[in-house]
């Protein structure tokens, strides 16, 4: 009964580990990695869903707005058995596209341009941070486990 109740709820279920680069451009436009799953006991993973997330803030104090986009995802119906003590990975090619705010279009006018958009930036206190997100769907659980990882891109 408490085995059951445990494995509903993913407790000593699979865990997740993200396996990425650190650093990325803009100009390659994909991010190669692994996602890799173990258990203390025999699962079976259905599906593993990989995002990229962008978390835009601007402002201070009670002025301050966060806002989350999607960059990339990529949905890997796969089936995997999970054994006991052992690891299992799944290599994963996520495809991006950076999504550009009218300050950066402005920059990307003129380069004389920059200067004032960097100015602006700094003014609203504008800043992005990137993160990447990897969850798996197990069969028979209710909880789906994840991983987040942050991750730098240039350009």
């Amino acid at each position: 009964m408490i085995g059951r109740v445990k494995r509903y709820f993913g407790i000593e279920g699979v865990k997740v580990f993200l396996d990425a680069p650190e650093e990325v451009t803009t100009r390659k436009g994909r991010i190669e990695g692994e996602v890799s799953f173990a258990s203390m006991n025999r699962q079976e993973v259905t599906e593993v869903r990989v995002r990229l997330i962008e978390r835009y803030a601007r402002g201070r104090g009670d002025n301050k707005k966060i806002d989350e986009y999607e960059m990339g995802s990529i949905f890997l119906k796969q089936k995997i058995q999970i054994e006991p003590e052992q690891e299992s990975r799944l290599p994963f090619v996520l495809p991006f596209k950076k999504l550009r705010s009218e300050v950066d279009e402005f920059a990307n006018r003129n380069f004389l341009f920059q200067g004032l958009a960097s100015l602006a930036k700094s003014a609203y206190a504008a800043q992005s941070e990137y993160y990447i997100i990897a969850e798996a769907k197990v069969k028979g659980t209710a909880l789906s486990p994840f991983i987040k990882k942050a991750i730098d891109i240039r350009g």
